[in-house]
């Protein structure tokens, strides 16, 4: 892997005893319908306890494709513009939703000391690519277009997503440069960057590790309408001029399919004059960031310092 991270033989206790007690068997993606799939995923991402906030509202907006669902979080309750982190959950294009996102948005929220408006995008197969983008990159015009109703500071805005998540993210910030976009920074966890159809092209250490080839394969098979859509760098943002967009937070997991691509993102981001802080986790894997063990407690503290840094 580049940038010179640590790596480790095994993962975290915690994270072992999980992997060794995985719970029940969830419903086989080749046979399964997107809503048993969706309804599984969902009891995974149930946490027994969820950080305060001030307030929670649900909202909605009239995205590319008919309304889309948000719900933001507020840190206090005072009559003023506060920074904000626009949120994508992850979930292979195809699952989660605002629930699911529950546990990172807050936590977030509260640690960073920020608004976060957490977004519930059009899903796969049923909206190919790139339906979710769309929706994403509406999304932020909305927050813009209604940032005093909102209490949203235009000026102190990030854009930020896991997985899935932070491939929506880091291609909306590519789109907003291109227009004339003023984010504050781009939060990446373990994002999705390329879109070679080669999995044994790109590192497999996280293989056997929650996240596979053959489930990722699957994902872009819901997602990707056409193959040429990989070499669209909304969908693949590493195949996009990375100059002037806005300064960066990658977490990868050293036992996640997905952390060489986003080390080599990182690393084009840098040569690009990007300002990249890299976290890399070496003992976690894939999906840490919303889950209740100790990887995925330091992933999201290290991930609000530096909103406290970038919004400062």
């Amino acid at each position: 892997m580049d940038f010179g991270v640590e790596q480790t033989s095994d993962v975290e206790p915690d994270i072992r005893m999980l992997l060794d007690n995985p719970g029940p068997v969830g419903p086989d993606i080749f046979t399964a319908s997107p809503e048993e799939i969706r309804a599984h995923y969902r009891t995974t991402r149930n946490p027994k306890a969820i950080p305060e906030v001030a307030e929670v509202t649900d909202r909605t907006f009239e995205g590319p494709g008919g309304p889309v669902a948000v719900r933001v979080y507020r840190a206090d309750t005072t009559d003023h513009a506060a920074p904000t982190l626009l949120w994508f959950h992850g979930g292979g294009w195809v699952v989660g939703d605002l629930f699911t996102a529950e546990l990172p948005a807050r936590a977030l929220c509260r640690d960073a000391r920020c608004t976060v408006i957490s977004v519930d995008y059009r899903l796969a197969p049923e909206t190919k690519f790139p339906g979710a983008y769309d929706d994403c990159v509406a999304s932020l015009a909305w927050v813009r277009q209604n940032a005093s109703e909102l209490q949203v500071d235009a000026e102190r805005l990030v854009v930020g997503g896991d997985s899935a998540g932070g491939n929506l993210a880091a291609a909306v910030t590519v789109a907003d440069r291109d227009t004339g976009g003023d984010l504050k920074g781009q939060l990446l966890i373990y994002p999705v960057v390329e879109a070679e159809p080669d999995w044994t092209a790109r590192d497999t250490r996280g293989e056997d590790y929650l996240l596979g080839g053959v489930a990722m394969d699957w994902f872009f098979d819901q997602y990707v309408a056409s193959e040429s859509d990989r070499s669209d760098w909304r969908l693949a943002p590493a195949l996009a001029n990375l100059e002037r967009t806005p300064a960066a937070f990658i977490q990868t997991c050293g036992f996640d399919l997905l952390a060489a691509e986003g080390l080599r993102y990182a690393t084009k981001l840098r040569t690009a004059g990007v300002d990249v802080t890299v976290d890399h986790l070496p003992g976690s894997v894939h999906a840490s960031f919303a889950m209740e063990i100790d990887a995925g407690v330091r992933g999201r503290a290290s991930a609000a310092a530096w909103l406290r840094e970038i919004f400062s």
